[in-house]
């Protein structure tokens, strides 16, 4: 086993490497560090607050562990060496857990799959909750699905233990995933021994709830908030998130590539011994009901989907073992190869002129277009599945790295030039606050680390205040006067100071 997590966690580390060292925040990665670093701050691991106000979104765990993650140092590799580590471990436990139930191949297919999947190489090696959240969910439904069918008490009651953290790490969606495989439980055991999977669940979310409720705030009120993020945006839907739907969908079928594809191929040829489809079953029904359940949902990113990710490729695991043991390709398989070729040599012609390509994606044509004319069997097939999303991660991500400071998206330059222009002003850091959403990564780039009204619930106070300019939520007071705009690529802001009747 040793060797086989040591060439785990090459392969985990070496795919993910060129997401895991971009050398920027992105998306709501700021906010996570925002939160964590205010947690160190205020030394208040019980209450997370962003801006200096309590804030009840996600559960905590996130935020430890990325506190911990800044006392060995600040550097963004450090603090997406978490959400890498789940990765690996995930991959880990499915290889070792699939290979002793339905065979060794079928272990590596389900750990390569996973370490190697598309998007696990360009979502998970971030400072976001959700990739964590995904590894925990998996794990804990993975292990509950082999405890089921082994009648292994051991393996039900770490799946609780690990549903609790998922609990911990991002809260009710957990049960979206976990719905599907107590289906599956129940109608092989009528979910016989439930209390080992639901108590470890409890106790370790109340580790953390118990004090909260007991002694710093009442559980009625912290619901209320943190409802919004869940259950709660179902109040908030209407047509226009009904619209876009099939395009989720869409999203949705693609999560499932490129193993997917093989699923028709497998379904004769698996046997269906108790123990493996019940495995195989609790994965695909823990994924496909969360997908459908998340239809109602507003918004439905594609972070949402992540969970289902390592189960969809252990679910279908067994079917691209078997087809990688085909001598000769079937029919359809042979067209989809030649397919491909012909679309990444037309892509060798074609990218040359299209001026936003770069040089990388010249990279991955041609890698696609050899490996694609090299290709003899279902072994060739499935190892090709393997090696191009790493070839995309070396190729296309890296470029994406190692030329995202100079992007629009960039959030490093806007606060550095951001600083400059306070300090230029002779505004001191400790003097600002914000009013409003602010961004995170704008905040943490310039060195600050502010206190604010996220929501816009209370009266402008202080000196100097930061906002998003054009915030239709701010009513902006007479005596506060803009000072500095700050036009970014992606947004503008706006820096006020208060004069005349309000000093």
């Amino acid at each position: 086993m040793l060797l086989r997590a040591l060439v785990l966690l090459l392969v985990t580390g070496v795919a993910c490497w060129p997401t895991w060292n971009l050398p920027d925040l992105d998306g709501t990665e700021g906010r996570r560090v925002q939160i964590a670093l205010e947690m160190l701050r205020s030394g208040d691991w019980l209450v997370p607050s962003l801006g200096g106000q309590p804030t009840w979104a996600k559960p905590p765990l996130h935020y430890w562990l990325l506190a911990l993650c800044l006392q060995c140092g600040d550097h963004l590799v450090w603090l997406r060496l978490p959400s890498v580590l789940g990765a690996f471990a995930l991959a880990l436990l499915a290889g070792e857990l699939l290979r002793t139930r339905l065979g060794t191949a079928t272990g590596w297919v389900a750990a390569l799959g996973i370490a190697a999947s598309p998007l696990v190489l360009t979502k998970w090696p971030t400072v976001e909750i959700d990739p964590l959240f995904a590894s925990f969910t998996a794990m804990s439904l993975l292990c509950l699905a082999a405890g089921v069918a082994d009648g292994a008490r051991r393996l039900v009651v770490w799946s609780g233990v690990l549903g609790g953290l998922a609990l911990l790490q991002k809260g009710p969606p957990y049960f979206l995933f976990a719905a599907g495989a107590w289906i599956v439980w129940w109608r092989h055991a009528r979910l016989r021994g439930f209390a080992w999977h639901l108590v470890p669940m409890v106790l370790v979310a109340l580790l953390y709830y118990a004090p909260l409720w007991l002694w710093r705030v009442k559980p009625g009120e912290m619901l209320a908030v943190a409802n919004e993020e869940s259950v709660g945006r179902l109040l908030f839907l209407d047509w226009e998130h009904i619209k876009p739907i099939p395009e989720y969908w869409l999203r949705a079928l693609g999560v499932m590539l490129p193993f997917g594809a093989f699923a028709w191929y497998g379904r004769g040829r698996v046997a269906h011994e108790a123990p493996q489809a019940v495995v195989v079953r609790s994965c695909a029904w823990a994924a496909l009901l969360a997908f459908a359940a998340l239809t109602i949902f507003p918004g439905r990113p594609t972070r949402y989907l992540l969970p289902g990710i390592p189960l969809l490729v252990c679910a279908f695991a067994p079917a691209v073992a078997a087809f990688a043991q085909s001598a000769v390709l079937p029919v359809v398989a042979r067209r989809f190869v030649a397919g491909l070729g012909v679309v990444a040599s037309v892509a060798l012609v074609v990218l040359p002129f299209v001026p936003r390509a770069g040089v990388a994606s010249l990279g991955l044509a041609a890698v696609a277009a050899v490996a694609a004319a090299c290709v003899r069997g279902g072994r060739d097939l499935v190892a090709l599945c393997f090696v191009l999303p790493i070839v995309a991660s070396w190729t296309v991500g890296l470029e994406r790295a190692t030329t995202w400071l100079a992007s629009p998206r960039a959030r490093q330059p806007g606060g550095e030039l951001l600083r400059r222009e306070l300090d230029a002003l002779g505004v001191a850091p400790a003097d600002v606050r914000t009013m409003g959403h602010f961004d995170s990564p704008l905040l943490l780039a310039a060195g600050l680390l502010p206190p604010g009204d996220e929501f816009a619930r209370g009266p402008w106070q202080g000196r100097w205040i930061l906002h998003e300019d054009a915030d239709p939520t701010l009513q902006v007071p007479a005596h506060y006067v803009a000072r500095l705009r700050l036009d970014l690529p992606f947004k503008s802001f706006v820096l006020r100071e208060r004069v005349g009747d309000g000093k």
